[in-house]
Protein backbone atom coordinates (compact mmCIF):
# COMPACT_ATOMS: atom_id res chain seq x y z
CA UNK A 1 0.00 0.00 0.00
CA UNK A 2 1.16 3.53 -0.89
CA UNK A 3 4.22 2.16 -2.70
CA UNK A 4 3.72 4.80 -5.35
CA UNK A 5 4.43 7.63 -2.88
CA UNK A 6 8.23 7.46 -3.20
CA UNK A 7 7.89 7.81 -6.98
CA UNK A 8 5.97 11.08 -6.92
CA UNK A 9 6.06 14.15 -4.72
CA UNK A 10 3.52 14.86 -2.01
CA UNK A 11 2.37 17.88 -4.04
CA UNK A 12 1.58 15.63 -7.01
CA UNK A 13 -0.22 13.11 -4.81
CA UNK A 14 -2.31 15.75 -3.02
CA UNK A 15 -3.53 17.66 -6.06
CA UNK A 16 -6.01 14.89 -7.10
CA UNK A 17 -7.25 14.87 -3.50
CA UNK A 18 -7.99 18.60 -3.62
CA UNK A 19 -9.58 18.14 -7.04
CA UNK A 20 -11.82 15.39 -5.67
CA UNK A 21 -12.75 17.56 -2.70
CA UNK A 22 -13.70 20.46 -4.97
CA UNK A 23 -16.09 18.23 -6.91
CA UNK A 24 -17.37 16.09 -4.03
CA UNK A 25 -18.07 18.55 -1.21
CA UNK A 26 -21.20 20.15 -2.76
CA UNK A 27 -22.55 16.76 -3.84
CA UNK A 28 -21.58 13.99 -1.40
CA UNK A 29 -20.52 14.12 2.23
CA UNK A 30 -19.30 10.51 2.03
CA UNK A 31 -17.10 11.10 -1.03
CA UNK A 32 -15.69 14.25 0.57
CA UNK A 33 -14.89 12.28 3.74
CA UNK A 34 -13.04 9.70 1.66
CA UNK A 35 -10.99 12.46 0.04
CA UNK A 36 -10.14 13.97 3.43
CA UNK A 37 -9.11 10.54 4.71
CA UNK A 38 -6.89 9.83 1.71
CA UNK A 39 -5.23 13.24 1.93
CA UNK A 40 -4.61 12.83 5.66
CA UNK A 41 -3.07 9.40 5.07
CA UNK A 42 -0.75 10.78 2.38
CA UNK A 43 0.46 13.54 4.70
CA UNK A 44 1.00 11.16 7.64
CA UNK A 45 3.01 8.70 5.55
CA UNK A 46 5.09 11.48 3.99
CA UNK A 47 5.73 13.11 7.38
CA UNK A 48 6.83 9.82 8.95
CA UNK A 49 9.20 9.05 6.09
CA UNK A 50 10.71 12.54 6.02
CA UNK A 51 10.51 13.09 9.79
CA UNK A 52 8.99 16.55 9.28
CA UNK A 53 5.70 18.17 8.38
CA UNK A 54 4.97 19.65 4.95
CA UNK A 55 5.46 23.44 4.72
CA UNK A 56 2.13 24.49 6.18
CA UNK A 57 1.32 28.14 6.92
CA UNK A 58 2.59 28.44 10.50
CA UNK A 59 0.52 31.51 11.35
CA UNK A 60 -2.77 29.86 10.39
CA UNK A 61 -1.77 26.68 12.22
CA UNK A 62 -1.17 28.77 15.36
CA UNK A 63 -4.59 30.42 15.06
CA UNK A 64 -6.29 27.05 14.61
CA UNK A 65 -4.29 25.54 17.48
CA UNK A 66 -5.38 28.25 19.93
CA UNK A 67 -8.99 27.85 18.83
CA UNK A 68 -8.90 24.05 19.22
CA UNK A 69 -7.20 24.17 22.63
CA UNK A 70 -10.04 26.37 23.89
CA UNK A 71 -12.59 24.00 22.36
CA UNK A 72 -10.94 21.06 24.11
CA UNK A 73 -11.20 22.88 27.44
CA UNK A 74 -14.91 23.52 26.86
CA UNK A 75 -15.43 19.84 26.05
CA UNK A 76 -13.64 18.82 29.25
CA UNK A 77 -16.03 21.00 31.29
CA UNK A 78 -19.13 19.84 29.41
CA UNK A 79 -22.24 18.30 30.91
CA UNK A 80 -21.31 15.18 28.94
CA UNK A 81 -17.59 15.35 28.10
CA UNK A 82 -17.66 12.23 25.94
CA UNK A 83 -20.29 13.62 23.57
CA UNK A 84 -18.59 17.01 23.49
CA UNK A 85 -15.20 15.50 22.70
CA UNK A 86 -16.80 13.60 19.80
CA UNK A 87 -17.94 16.94 18.41
CA UNK A 88 -14.52 18.44 19.12
CA UNK A 89 -12.68 15.72 17.18
CA UNK A 90 -15.25 15.99 14.43
CA UNK A 91 -14.57 19.70 14.12
CA UNK A 92 -10.84 19.19 13.62
CA UNK A 93 -11.19 17.50 10.23
CA UNK A 94 -13.40 20.34 8.96
CA UNK A 95 -10.27 22.48 8.75
CA UNK A 96 -8.37 19.95 6.62
CA UNK A 97 -9.70 21.25 3.26
CA UNK A 98 -8.28 24.69 4.15
CA UNK A 99 -4.84 23.22 4.82
CA UNK A 100 -4.96 20.96 1.75
CA UNK A 101 -5.98 23.69 -0.71
CA UNK A 102 -3.78 26.42 0.71
CA UNK A 103 -0.69 24.18 0.78
CA UNK A 104 -0.99 22.03 -2.33
CA UNK A 105 -2.49 24.33 -4.98
CA UNK A 106 0.73 25.84 -6.27
CA UNK A 107 0.43 26.17 -10.04
CA UNK A 108 -1.84 28.13 -12.32
CA UNK A 109 -3.06 24.93 -13.99
CA UNK A 110 -3.92 23.42 -10.61
CA UNK A 111 -5.89 26.51 -9.61
CA UNK A 112 -7.82 26.36 -12.89
CA UNK A 113 -8.52 22.66 -12.39
CA UNK A 114 -9.91 23.13 -8.88
CA UNK A 115 -12.10 26.06 -9.95
CA UNK A 116 -13.46 24.13 -12.93
CA UNK A 117 -14.17 21.08 -10.72
CA UNK A 118 -16.02 23.32 -8.27
CA UNK A 119 -18.01 24.91 -11.09
CA UNK A 120 -18.99 21.49 -12.46
CA UNK A 121 -20.26 20.47 -9.02
CA UNK A 122 -22.15 23.75 -8.68
CA UNK A 123 -23.90 23.17 -12.01
CA UNK A 124 -24.96 19.68 -10.94
CA UNK A 125 -26.18 21.00 -7.59
CA UNK A 126 -28.14 23.74 -9.36
CA UNK A 127 -29.65 21.30 -11.86
CA UNK A 128 -30.79 19.06 -9.00
CA UNK A 129 -32.50 21.96 -7.23
CA UNK A 130 -34.25 23.12 -10.41
CA UNK A 131 -35.43 19.56 -11.12
CA UNK A 132 -36.75 19.15 -7.59
CA UNK A 133 -38.72 22.39 -7.67
CA UNK A 134 -40.14 22.39 -11.19
CA UNK A 135 -40.36 18.67 -12.08
CA UNK A 136 -40.87 16.94 -8.74
CA UNK A 137 -42.96 19.79 -7.36
CA UNK A 138 -41.09 20.18 -4.07
CA UNK A 139 -41.94 23.36 -2.18
CA UNK A 140 -38.25 24.12 -1.52
CA UNK A 141 -35.17 23.07 -3.48
CA UNK A 142 -32.40 21.27 -1.60
CA UNK A 143 -30.18 19.96 -4.42
CA UNK A 144 -27.68 17.48 -3.02
CA UNK A 145 -27.79 19.12 0.42
CA UNK A 146 -29.54 17.89 3.53
CA UNK A 147 -31.92 20.81 3.99
CA UNK A 148 -33.09 23.93 2.09
CA UNK A 149 -31.14 26.12 4.52
CA UNK A 150 -27.94 24.21 3.67
CA UNK A 151 -28.78 24.73 -0.01
CA UNK A 152 -29.14 28.46 0.59
CA UNK A 153 -25.76 28.51 2.35
CA UNK A 154 -24.14 26.79 -0.63
CA UNK A 155 -25.64 29.35 -3.00
CA UNK A 156 -24.13 32.13 -0.88
CA UNK A 157 -20.73 30.52 -1.46
CA UNK A 158 -21.26 29.53 -5.09
CA UNK A 159 -22.35 32.92 -6.42
CA UNK A 160 -19.25 34.94 -5.34
CA UNK A 161 -16.88 32.20 -6.52
CA UNK A 162 -18.60 32.01 -9.92
CA UNK A 163 -18.40 35.79 -10.30
CA UNK A 164 -14.70 35.54 -9.47
CA UNK A 165 -14.25 32.90 -12.17
CA UNK A 166 -15.90 35.18 -14.74
CA UNK A 167 -13.16 37.76 -14.03
CA UNK A 168 -10.25 35.30 -14.07
CA UNK A 169 -8.14 35.88 -17.16
CA UNK A 170 -6.10 32.69 -16.77
CA UNK A 171 -9.22 30.72 -17.74
CA UNK A 172 -10.38 30.52 -21.34
CA UNK A 173 -13.36 32.66 -22.48
CA UNK A 174 -15.47 29.49 -22.73
CA UNK A 175 -15.06 28.64 -19.04
CA UNK A 176 -15.76 32.25 -18.08
CA UNK A 177 -18.99 32.25 -20.11
CA UNK A 178 -20.03 29.00 -18.45
CA UNK A 179 -19.34 30.69 -15.08
CA UNK A 180 -21.72 33.53 -16.02
CA UNK A 181 -24.43 30.99 -16.84
CA UNK A 182 -23.74 29.07 -13.62
CA UNK A 183 -23.90 32.25 -11.53
CA UNK A 184 -27.33 33.07 -12.95
CA UNK A 185 -28.51 29.53 -12.20
CA UNK A 186 -27.19 29.75 -8.63
CA UNK A 187 -28.99 33.06 -8.11
CA UNK A 188 -32.19 31.37 -9.22
CA UNK A 189 -31.55 28.41 -6.94
CA UNK A 190 -31.00 30.78 -4.03
CA UNK A 191 -34.57 31.91 -4.61
CA UNK A 192 -35.84 28.34 -4.99
CA UNK A 193 -34.31 27.36 -1.65
CA UNK A 194 -36.96 29.59 -0.04
CA UNK A 195 -34.45 30.30 2.72
CA UNK A 196 -35.31 33.69 4.14
CA UNK A 197 -32.04 34.12 6.01
CA UNK A 198 -30.07 33.43 2.83
CA UNK A 199 -32.17 35.97 0.90
CA UNK A 200 -31.47 38.69 3.46
CA UNK A 201 -27.82 37.68 3.64
CA UNK A 202 -27.44 38.05 -0.12
CA UNK A 203 -28.78 41.59 0.09
CA UNK A 204 -26.32 42.41 2.89
CA UNK A 205 -23.43 40.95 0.88
CA UNK A 206 -24.31 43.23 -2.05
CA UNK A 207 -24.29 46.19 0.35
CA UNK A 208 -20.86 45.17 1.65
CA UNK A 209 -19.53 44.93 -1.91
CA UNK A 210 -20.71 48.39 -2.96
CA UNK A 211 -19.28 49.87 0.23
CA UNK A 212 -15.89 48.33 -0.50
CA UNK A 213 -16.00 48.96 -4.27
CA UNK A 214 -17.59 52.38 -4.76
CA UNK A 215 -16.73 52.69 -8.45
CA UNK A 216 -18.81 49.61 -9.29
CA UNK A 217 -22.01 50.82 -7.66
CA UNK A 218 -23.78 51.62 -10.94
CA UNK A 219 -23.24 48.25 -12.61
CA UNK A 220 -24.02 46.46 -9.32
CA UNK A 221 -27.28 48.42 -9.06
CA UNK A 222 -28.23 47.42 -12.62
CA UNK A 223 -27.55 43.75 -11.96
CA UNK A 224 -29.47 43.83 -8.68
CA UNK A 225 -32.37 45.61 -10.36
CA UNK A 226 -32.56 42.77 -12.87
CA UNK A 227 -32.48 40.20 -10.08
CA UNK A 228 -35.19 42.11 -8.21
CA UNK A 229 -37.45 42.04 -11.28
CA UNK A 230 -36.95 38.28 -11.60
CA UNK A 231 -37.65 37.86 -7.89
CA UNK A 232 -40.86 39.92 -8.05
CA UNK A 233 -42.12 38.03 -11.08
CA UNK A 234 -41.46 34.80 -9.25
CA UNK A 235 -43.27 36.10 -6.19
CA UNK A 236 -46.31 37.00 -8.28
CA UNK A 237 -46.63 33.56 -9.86
CA UNK A 238 -45.38 31.35 -7.01
CA UNK A 239 -47.64 30.75 -3.99
CA UNK A 240 -44.65 29.32 -2.11
CA UNK A 241 -42.66 32.53 -2.52
CA UNK A 242 -45.65 34.63 -1.49
CA UNK A 243 -46.03 32.51 1.62
CA UNK A 244 -42.33 32.85 2.50
CA UNK A 245 -42.43 36.62 2.01
CA UNK A 246 -45.52 36.93 4.22
CA UNK A 247 -43.68 35.23 7.08
CA UNK A 248 -41.14 38.06 7.35
CA UNK A 249 -43.63 40.27 9.17
CA UNK A 250 -45.92 37.61 10.63
CA UNK A 251 -45.31 37.62 14.39
CA UNK A 252 -47.52 34.54 14.77
CA UNK A 253 -45.60 32.42 12.26
CA UNK A 254 -44.43 29.40 14.24
CA UNK A 255 -40.88 29.37 12.90
CA UNK A 256 -40.47 33.00 13.98
CA UNK A 257 -41.89 32.52 17.48
CA UNK A 258 -39.90 29.34 18.05
CA UNK A 259 -36.68 31.11 17.06
CA UNK A 260 -37.32 33.85 19.57
CA UNK A 261 -37.97 31.28 22.30
CA UNK A 262 -34.73 29.45 21.45
CA UNK A 263 -32.76 32.71 21.45
CA UNK A 264 -34.09 33.51 24.91
CA UNK A 265 -33.26 30.00 26.14
CA UNK A 266 -29.73 30.23 24.73
CA UNK A 267 -29.26 33.55 26.53
CA UNK A 268 -30.42 31.92 29.76
CA UNK A 269 -27.91 29.08 29.31
CA UNK A 270 -25.16 31.64 28.83
CA UNK A 271 -26.31 33.46 31.98
CA UNK A 272 -26.31 30.20 33.98
CA UNK A 273 -22.99 28.91 32.56
CA UNK A 274 -21.12 32.07 31.55
CA UNK A 275 -17.53 30.76 31.46
CA UNK A 276 -17.57 27.52 29.45
CA UNK A 277 -21.24 26.89 28.68
CA UNK A 278 -23.00 23.55 28.74
CA UNK A 279 -20.58 21.91 26.27
CA UNK A 280 -20.50 21.13 22.57
CA UNK A 281 -23.55 19.24 21.28
CA UNK A 282 -25.32 19.89 24.59
CA UNK A 283 -27.84 22.48 23.38
CA UNK A 284 -30.21 19.68 22.41
CA UNK A 285 -30.18 18.20 25.90
CA UNK A 286 -30.21 21.53 27.72
CA UNK A 287 -32.95 23.15 25.67
CA UNK A 288 -35.32 20.24 25.17
CA UNK A 289 -35.13 18.96 28.74
CA UNK A 290 -34.48 22.01 30.91
CA UNK A 291 -34.87 25.36 29.16
CA UNK A 292 -37.80 24.88 26.78
CA UNK A 293 -40.86 26.92 27.78
CA UNK A 294 -44.56 26.11 27.81
CA UNK A 295 -45.08 28.62 24.98
CA UNK A 296 -43.10 26.42 22.62
CA UNK A 297 -45.13 24.29 20.23
CA UNK A 298 -42.19 22.13 19.23
CA UNK A 299 -41.50 20.01 22.29
CA UNK A 300 -39.73 16.68 21.70
CA UNK A 301 -42.29 13.98 20.95
CA UNK A 302 -42.56 10.72 19.00
CA UNK A 303 -41.59 11.63 15.47
CA UNK A 304 -40.12 14.97 16.54
CA UNK A 305 -36.55 14.95 17.81
CA UNK A 306 -36.37 18.51 19.10
CA UNK A 307 -34.05 21.38 18.28
CA UNK A 308 -30.28 20.89 18.28
CA UNK A 309 -29.24 24.55 17.93
CA UNK A 310 -30.74 28.01 18.59
CA UNK A 311 -30.70 29.22 14.96
CA UNK A 312 -27.99 31.78 15.63
CA UNK A 313 -24.25 31.19 15.40
CA UNK A 314 -23.31 33.55 18.21
CA UNK A 315 -25.98 32.38 20.66
CA UNK A 316 -25.08 28.80 19.78
CA UNK A 317 -21.45 29.36 20.73
CA UNK A 318 -22.36 31.37 23.82
CA UNK A 319 -24.77 28.74 25.15
CA UNK A 320 -22.54 25.73 24.45
CA UNK A 321 -19.17 27.40 25.12
CA UNK A 322 -19.78 30.39 27.38
CA UNK A 323 -17.55 33.42 27.02
CA UNK A 324 -14.63 31.15 26.05
CA UNK A 325 -16.55 29.57 23.19
CA UNK A 326 -17.99 32.88 21.99
CA UNK A 327 -14.64 34.66 22.13
CA UNK A 328 -12.83 31.84 20.32
CA UNK A 329 -15.50 31.76 17.60
CA UNK A 330 -15.36 35.52 17.07
CA UNK A 331 -11.57 35.53 17.24
CA UNK A 332 -11.19 32.78 14.65
CA UNK A 333 -13.41 34.39 12.05
CA UNK A 334 -12.22 37.91 12.85
CA UNK A 335 -8.73 36.75 11.90
CA UNK A 336 -9.92 35.40 8.57
CA UNK A 337 -12.00 38.52 7.91
CA UNK A 338 -8.83 40.53 8.48
CA UNK A 339 -6.79 38.18 6.30
CA UNK A 340 -9.24 38.38 3.40
CA UNK A 341 -9.62 42.15 3.80
CA UNK A 342 -5.87 42.73 3.59
CA UNK A 343 -5.78 40.40 0.61
CA UNK A 344 -8.47 42.36 -1.24
CA UNK A 345 -6.56 45.57 -0.49
CA UNK A 346 -3.50 44.08 -2.18
CA UNK A 347 -5.70 43.18 -5.13
CA UNK A 348 -7.14 46.70 -5.41
CA UNK A 349 -6.73 46.71 -9.20
CA UNK A 350 -9.22 43.84 -9.47
CA UNK A 351 -12.92 44.49 -8.93
CA UNK A 352 -13.61 40.94 -7.80
CA UNK A 353 -10.31 39.38 -6.79
CA UNK A 354 -9.68 36.35 -4.62
CA UNK A 355 -9.62 38.41 -1.41
CA UNK A 356 -12.95 40.09 -2.17
CA UNK A 357 -14.49 36.74 -3.07
CA UNK A 358 -13.38 35.08 0.17
CA UNK A 359 -14.45 38.12 2.21
CA UNK A 360 -17.95 38.12 0.71
CA UNK A 361 -18.36 34.35 1.12
CA UNK A 362 -17.51 34.60 4.82
CA UNK A 363 -19.72 37.67 5.24
CA UNK A 364 -22.63 35.87 3.59
CA UNK A 365 -22.37 32.88 5.89
CA UNK A 366 -22.10 35.05 8.99
CA UNK A 367 -25.07 37.20 7.98
CA UNK A 368 -27.15 34.10 7.41
CA UNK A 369 -25.88 32.77 10.73
CA UNK A 370 -27.81 35.48 12.55
CA UNK A 371 -31.03 33.55 11.89
CA UNK A 372 -29.65 30.03 11.56
CA UNK A 373 -26.76 27.95 12.86
CA UNK A 374 -24.68 27.20 9.78
CA UNK A 375 -21.06 27.44 10.92
CA UNK A 376 -21.10 24.05 12.62
CA UNK A 377 -22.42 21.96 9.73
CA UNK A 378 -19.90 19.59 8.13
CA UNK A 379 -20.77 20.13 4.42
CA UNK A 380 -20.95 23.91 4.78
CA UNK A 381 -17.70 24.14 6.73
CA UNK A 382 -15.84 21.86 4.35
CA UNK A 383 -16.94 23.94 1.38
CA UNK A 384 -16.09 27.23 3.08
CA UNK A 385 -12.63 26.14 4.20
CA UNK A 386 -11.88 24.56 0.83
CA UNK A 387 -12.81 27.78 -0.97
CA UNK A 388 -10.91 29.86 1.59
CA UNK A 389 -7.75 27.81 1.06
CA UNK A 390 -8.17 27.92 -2.72
CA UNK A 391 -8.57 31.70 -2.76
CA UNK A 392 -5.57 32.20 -0.46
CA UNK A 393 -3.54 30.02 -2.83
CA UNK A 394 -4.91 31.98 -5.80
CA UNK A 395 -3.35 35.20 -4.56
CA UNK A 396 0.05 33.56 -4.20
CA UNK A 397 -0.16 32.03 -7.69
CA UNK A 398 -1.44 35.12 -9.48
CA UNK A 399 0.89 37.47 -7.60
CA UNK A 400 3.80 35.28 -8.67
CA UNK A 401 2.60 35.42 -12.27
CA UNK A 402 2.37 39.22 -12.22
CA UNK A 403 5.86 39.47 -10.77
Amino acid sequence: MLKFLPKISLDSAMYPVVLLLAFAVPLSTAAASIAVGIGTLFIIVWSVRHKSLPPFDSRILEILAVYLVLQAFIAAMSWEPWNSFREFFGEIHRFFPLIFAMTFIKKREQLCGVLIASMAAFLINDAAGIYQYFIQGQSRAIGFNHTPTFYGSFMLMQIPLLIYITQLEILSPLWRKIAIFAAMLSAGCLILSMTRGAWLSFIMVVVVFVVLEKKYRLITAKICAGLAVVFLIGALISPQMQERLDTFTNTRFQSNTERVLMWKAAAEMFYDYPIYGVGQKMFFNAYNHYYITHESREHPAPGRRGHTHPHNNFLHRASEGGIIGLASFIGLYAYFFWKFFTQLKREKNFAFGAGMTAFLILAGLQFEGLTDTNMNQVPIMREFWLLAGTLIAAENILLGNRK
